[in-house]
């Protein structure tokens, strides 16, 4: 209707005429094809790959399957220090290093352990398969040592409760030698120092798990492969 309009018809003319110069031809837009988008993003977003996975362990039904946890922690001079070794059902490791406050051995052992448990269910898992290379911690989690401090009473109750949240757990003691990637991420966590720490790679614990009632630590702060 508009088209049949003077002067309109006189402008389309005129921009008819100053465009000939230029060869223009029309090409009808084509479907984007769904599989072309996806090749453009891993050729030119690698970037988006680990937030993208992360999205996905929080959608697509991982609880599911089995959740394979390695932990360690480290005390040097320096500090102290904690690795963590998560690797979800759908392939993929996550690790991540953590400086904490001055701990012993078992507390360390302890920090770390139920800080990971607290990742891993916070990304969906409901069945946890944990290794540890502490014999204590590992022991008196299956009721087979005594526990007679009072501090790590209250950290081992503190596990029972977060091992409570899952629908099926096992924890089993494992060789030092198996545990190597945690041992190395913890000791990097208790050598850094904290004017150095590099965010993504070392997250900073400032509080007891004990103390606080929860572990500070979440998601967004993952190191992927």
């Amino acid at each position: 209707m508009f088209l049949h309009k003077p002067e309109l018809s006189g402008r389309l003319a005129k921009w008819a005429v100053e465009l000939s110069g230029y060869n223009i031809e029309y090409q009808p837009r084509m479907t984007i094809k769904s599989q072309i988008l996806a090749d453009f993003v891993a050729d030119f977003m690698p970037t988006l790959v680990p937030e993208v996975e992360k999205e996905l362990l929080l959608s697509s039904g991982t609880s599911s399957g089995v959740w394979t946890l390695f932990t360690d922690g480290a005390l040097n001079m320096k500090g102290s220090g904690l690795g963590i070794v998560l690797k979800p059902p759908t392939g993929g490791t996550i690790r991540q290093s953590i400086k904490t406050f001055r701990l012993t051995n078992n507390e360390a052992e302890y920090e770390v352990m139920i800080a990971s448990l607290e990742l891993a269910k916070s990304l969906g898992a409901e069945i946890v398969e944990a290794k540890c290379d502490s014999l204590l911690v590992v022991n008196q989690v299956n009721k087979t040592f005594e526990v007679r401090a009072d501090r790590m009473q209250r950290y081992l109750d503190k596990l029972q409760v977060t091992l409570g949240r899952f629908k099926e757990w096992t924890l089993d003691h494992v060789p030092r030698e198996q545990n190597s990637e945690a041992d190395a991420l913890a000791n990097l966590g208790s050598s850094v120092k904290e004017g150095d720490i590099v965010p993504g790679t070392v997250v900073q614990l400032s509080r007891s798990v004990v103390e606080e009632g929860h572990a500070e630590i979440n998601s967004t702060s993952l190191t992927w492969d």
